[in-house]
């Protein structure tokens, strides 16, 4: 059994018949005037009598206005080819403009010493924001690396960090505060998280007022001159993704990190933490502090570790962290629909560093209401912007339908794979029967069997899965 697209089926062009929505609308006739040129009855625009003046007044105008016509179309033409774009009657866009929050909040970087290598050069703490601010709107240059199954669910959260201007005395500061200490670490034994950097009388440095500062304090975290822990924080007091037993007072609020993986390239991440050199420990730690759990939620040590998840629906079910790693073949849960693998490119996850790119469009949410809900008093500006979403035709011409040669599959080719996890293909015979269920298609080459198929005429109807719009009614025939 063969299967061709009605028209040119050889050379697979999307120039085959498109089945539209026919609607019966108003006839307008036409009549011929006396000289020559066809004329709507009763017409609303005088372009063509102008037309017909003209030519009266000056004979030749209209041969000499259509050689321009011509001349202006090829150069359409040309710009368009240029653009490699196919060549059209008109280009379409549905524009959607939608109304959305950038929110800037303001830190101070408490970078507390004993020994002079501890004591963070600025360039590094500068880094460290450079680093903040492009991982948490995806301005990440390794956001290429994001798998196809996951690249549509990513995000960007539009929160900016900038160095606080002002303490909160009102006295000018670049956001960055020196501490000497006598304390030669501030780790502790056993994992047992005791918060002394955060208190000038227990050798740290007193939080700004943390209810309007993100305060991230930089200190040596080591046991026995072991680097084990890295980074921590605490979520908003009653977020409702943590339990009590998570929550402190605003004094405790805030990051702390371990100095030798602050910034990009700390030339102090060595041994077994030189993976941790691109400023992510900090990316983790923040989403934390607004609301984030680990990916796989720390039910590794329980006897189901498929039963509990992060809370977020984006992110698939996962059993353990990837133990910083880089494994993108690991599924840890397998789920009995739609399974997919464990999201290690997760900022969330204990994956490498360089594995890490991206945040979720829902742990995006769960972050931008931390901040309406909990953190209401942090961000110092709440930038509202009018964005816009343009949904071209082109782009969706870019989806190919055709047969493949001596088989019986058709195959729907996405090209674009921006628009992946978008669009749902469903086949009806011409009576508008349906032959199969919607097909979301999450792959670049999604392939259909049509043996079963009677002999005759079929529709390919292409749809977005986010508002059900037809993007394109495609006509095929089965042999």
């Amino acid at each position: 059994m063969m299967i061709f697209p009605v028209g040119n089926w050889q050379k697979r062009l999307l120039a085959v018949v498109s089945v539209g929505i026919l609607s019966v609308g108003t006839l307008i006739s036409q009549q011929v005037g006396t000289s020559g040129v066809n004329r709507h009855a009763d017409e609303p625009c005088g372009f063509v009598t102008v037309l017909q003046q003209l030519e009266q007044q000056y004979p030749g105008f209209g041969v000499q206005y259509d050689v321009q016509t011509q001349r202006a179309k090829a150069s359409d033409a040309l710009k368009l080819a240029a653009q490699g774009l196919d060549r059209r009657k008109k280009v379409i866009r549905d524009t959607l403009y939608y109304y959305d929050t950038v929110y800037t909040i303001p830190v101070v970087f408490h970078v507390i010493y004993n020994v002079a290598n501890e004591n963070l050069h600025d360039s590094l703490i500068i880094s460290q924001l450079e680093v903040l601010n492009r991982d948490f709107n995806r301005l990440n240059a390794d956001s290429v690396k994001t798998r196809a199954i996951f690249k549509s669910r990513a995000g960007s959260a539009r929160i900016q960090f900038e160095f606080a201007k002002v303490d909160p005395n009102g006295v000018a500061t670049n956001g960055i505060v020196r501490k000497l200490t006598s304390k030669t670490t501030f780790g502790s034994a056993g994992g047992n998280i005791q918060d002394l950097m955060k208190a000038t009388a227990t050798g740290g440095d007193d939080p700004w007022d943390p209810t309007k500062y993100l305060n991230i304090w930089v200190c040596d975290l080591s046991v026995n001159n072991q680097d084990g822990l890295l980074g921590y924080a605490y979520p908003p007091y009653g977020h409702p993704s943590w339990t009590s037993g998570s929550w402190v007072a605003d004094s405790r609020q805030g990051v702390v990190l371990h100095y030798k993986v602050v910034g990009r390239n700390n030339p102090r991440a060595t041994g077994a933490i030189a993976t941790s050199n691109k400023g992510r420990c900090a990316v983790h730690e923040v989403g934390h502090f607004f609301g984030l759990r680990h990916i796989w939620a720390d039910d590794q040590y329980s006897v189901n570790k498929c039963l509990v998840d992060d809370y977020i629906d984006d992110t698939p079910l996962q059993g353990i962290g990837a133990g910083f790693t880089c494994n993108l073949g690991g599924n840890t849960c397998v789920e009995p629909k739609n399974d997919l693998p464990d999201m290690f490119e997760n900022y969330m996850d204990y994956s490498t560093e360089a594995c890490q790119n991206l945040f979720t469009k829902q742990q995006v949410q769960m972050m931008r209401t931390s901040i309406t809900d909990f953190r209401t008093e942090l961000p110092i500006k709440r930038e509202i912007i009018t964005r816009m979403r343009i949904f071209d035709t082109v782009v969706y011409d870019e989806v190919l339908i055709y047969p493949v040669d001596t088989e019986t599959d058709v195959v729907v080719e996405i090209r674009n794979e921006d628009i992946l996890d978008q669009l749902d293909v469903q086949f009806f015979d011409l009576l508008g029967r349906k032959v199969t269920e919607p097909f979301g298609l999450m792959q670049n080459e999604t392939r259909f069997d049509t043996q079963t198929w009677a002999s005759g005429y079929y529709v390919a109807v292409l749809k977005r899965t986010s508002d059900g719009k037809v993007i394109r009614k495609q006509k095929l025939f089965v042999d």
